[in-house]
């Protein structure tokens, strides 16, 4: 994705895992799917569970709970994969819920030291909308970050 991701005008999509909400601008977004079949891949990180199909393209999974807070949990029919576009790669997801999508007023986003540490470079600011705490990503950051983005694209033209 070639566009700079900015906080004004920021309609997010707004997902969870665990407990805690995550916003990615919808401009990232392409699709929210259904839990579905992922065939393991060797040899990669953790958080890279594996490849699935979804409308006749092979696309790499990422496991977004791994990748963020290091844990993983056994997929579930609950869960959902968000499918996202990073240049000219689309990359799912794997999600606990995607809940819904909302503007995220500029005035509503608030930042911390900890944003301006490369290892979170992905995190845009925090945004508190009633009784809400909505942590925003850059979600092409946080795969460059987490995973080697050429390694995906990688994965995807070996099958």
């Amino acid at each position: 994705m070639k566009d700079q991701i900015t906080l004004q005008d920021f309609k997010a999509l707004i997902f969870k895992v665990g407990q805690e909400e995550y916003g990615v601008h919808i401009k990232q977004v392409v699709s929210i799917e259904r839990m579905q079949a992922i065939t393991p891949y060797p040899n990669r990180p953790a958080h890279v569970i594996g490849v699935t199909t979804i409308r006749d393209e092979v696309i790499p999974v990422v496991d977004v709970r791994t990748a963020l807070i290091r844990e993983t949990i056994k997929p579930t029919d609950d869960m959902r994969i968000i499918i996202v576009q990073t240049d000219d790669n689309a990359i799912g997801l794997v999600v606990d819920a995607a809940t819904d999508v909302l503007d995220i007023a500029p005035d509503t986003i608030q930042h911390s030291n900890l944003m301006e540490e490369k290892d979170v470079s992905y995190l845009l600011g925090i945004s508190k909308l009633d009784q809400r705490l909505i942590i925003l990503l850059d979600i092409e950051k946080l795969l460059e970050d987490t995973t080697n983005l050429d390694e995906l694209k990688e994965i995807k033209n070996e099958l």
